[in-house]
C-alpha cells in the first residue's frame, strides 16, 4: 500500500466524475455529439480516436474515454 495521508487518498479516489455510457450521434472532426444512455440532453464530446455514428462510448468530463460493448439496454420503472 502506498504511504501517505489515508484521507487525501480516499479523497482523490472519490472525486472523480461519473462516467457515462453514450451514443455518438454525429461526428465533426475530433468532436462528437453523444447522448447518455436512456436519453436525456445532448452534448458534444471530444477524443483524439475514430469513433462511428450509433457506436456506444464511454464519456468523462466531456471526453470519450474508450468503446463501450454494444449490448441491450432495458429501463424499467418501479
Amino acid at each position: 500500500m502506498s504511504s501517505g495521508n489515508l484521507w487525501m487518498l480516499f479523497k482523490n479516489a472519490t472525486e472523480q466524475s461519473a462516467q457515462q455510457i453514450a451514443t455518438v450521434l454525429a461526428r465533426n472532426g475530433n468532436s462528437y455529439d453523444v447522448q447518455a444512455l436512456g436519453g436525456g440532453s445532448i452534448s458534444i464530446a471530444t477524443s483524439n480516436q475514430a469513433y462511428e455514428v450509433d457506436s456506444k462510448v464511454f464519456v468523462r468530463d466531456n471526453k470519450i474515454i474508450d468503446q463501450a460493448p454494444d449490448l441491450p439496454y432495458t429501463e424499467i420503472e418501479v
